[in-house]
């Protein structure tokens, strides 16, 4: 019987990572379809540590570098897996993760997409993403992580990652895309993906450009942001409303003063 879950790990020079993602991958309680997608990766040490995963048995697709969205579109057309997980290659998942995911997958038909809290460590030390799902705080900020499993059904629906956002936030577009075709999330309050922080991620590249994104988001999904749709969502998370506040208010007035200081850091960085 073929795997319901498939596991997609895009690569792009991250070879000092990717083996602990493969292997957590690997590790998991019930069986899966693992795919590493090469994109592009230049790094000679990179390229010998997937030349090894593929002699030891590891799917590895290799394509001309094109970003992460397009890499994991590639990854997921190749599998026929009814349940998709794409994994970053610095990030890894506990042995119960897909099992976990999928079992609230079969309970639940109006889930489209399930994720636990994420433990983050590597620079930092914290939970992050420990809340239940709520349309209207996705509105503000994606709190859903990239690792959420979803269904193939909403991969199709939706048309896939959106390959033009290569400086980020795709994930955030997926999400939103999802809950616009009427799909929901749900959040698992276990600790089962670990997200790494180090060093300058293409996150924080990301939220360097973060207003003329979430400009493209906005635009992008008009009938979510629509006033009519806001007072629906309003209506139906209404105990949710002290939390989007306290979202809606670290997004206006803190993460500016947050940005511009970084902008200011990276800035005098790359002068010295």
């Amino acid at each position: 019987m073929q795997p319901k879950v498939a596991v997609i790990i895009p690569c792009y020079n991250y070879g000092k990572f990717v083996e602990e993602a493969v292997q957590s991958a690997l590790n998991q309680d019930i069986k899966i379809e693992l795919i590493v997608v090469d994109d592009g990766s230049t790094d000679p040490g990179t390229l010998d540590i997937l030349k090894r995963l593929r002699k030891a048995g590891i799917f590895i697709l290799r394509q001309p570098n094109g970003g992460l969205p397009k890499a994991r579109n590639a990854g997921i057309k190749v599998t026929s897996g009814k349940y998709i997980v794409c994994l970053d290659a610095d990030d890894l998942i506990k042995q119960s993760y897909c099992s976990s995911c999928l079992s609230v997958m079969k309970a639940r038909p109006e889930v489209g997409f399930v994720y636990p809290t994420t433990r983050v460590f590597g620079n930092e030390n914290k939970l992050w993403s420990n809340m239940k799902f709520s349309c209207l705080h996705l509105l503000v900020d994606n709190y859903i992580p990239c690792a959420a499993m979803f269904r193939r059904k909403v991969w199709e629906e939706v048309g896939g990652f959106a390959e033009g956002l290569k400086d980020g936030y795709e994930d955030w577009d997926f999400w939103l895309a999802a809950v616009e075709k009427g799909w929901r999330g749900y959040h698992i309050p276990e600790a089962l993906y670990w997200y790494r922080k180090h060093g300058q991620s293409m996150l924080s590249s990301s939220n360097l450009q973060r207003k003329e994104l979430k400009k493209i988001l906005r635009q992008k999904h008009r009938s979510l942001y629509s006033p009519h749709r806001i007072f629906s969502m309003i209506r139906k998370e209404y105990f949710f409303l002290p939390r989007v506040a306290r979202a809606w208010v670290k997004e206006t007035l803190f993460r500016p003063v947050h940005l511009r200081m970084t902008n200011k850091s990276v800035g005098l960085h790359r002068y010295l």
